[in-house]
């Protein structure tokens, strides 16, 4: 079983922007579990250090859109997962995180539109 879940999870930087989403998205149920046993003192120190594994996780995917910066020379499949980037929108409306408020979609955006630069530069370059 554990095998065939990983298989499902891809390889190489598939693999690594698919666990980035979905341990963001997952990671949610036990902090708000946590945040209800807690005073409110360290559910102010959970925040945060929640709001700094959302930061680490939009910088980990602008790293792996830095890699890969032509839509045409990327791993099949990892322009759809890095533009799932925008499903980090959720847990930071969860907690108030307004960079990955603001952040998600823009990235999303910005994949896009490595997508249409490379259409724009090879349109100019066969004409």
């Amino acid at each position: 079983m554990a095998g065939s879940v990983r298989e499902q999870l891809g390889t190489g930087a598939n693999f690594r922007v698919r666990v980035t989403i979905i341990g963001a998205l997952a990671s949610i149920v036990p902090l708000i579990s946590i945040a209800l046993l807690l005073p409110d003192s360290g559910r102010d120190v959970l925040f945060w250090i929640y709001w700094i594994l959302l930061a680490g996780c939009l910088v980990h995917l602008l790293w792996i859109l830095i890699k890969n910066p032509v839509p045409s020379a990327r791993p099949p499949l990892l322009t759809r997962d890095l533009a799932m980037g925008w499903a980090l929108l959720l847990p930071s409306l969860f907690t108030s995180f307004w960079p990955g408020i603001v952040g998600a979609p823009l990235f999303t955006v910005l994949v896009g539109a490595t997508s249409v630069a490379e259409r724009v530069r090879n349109r100019s370059a066969a004409s």
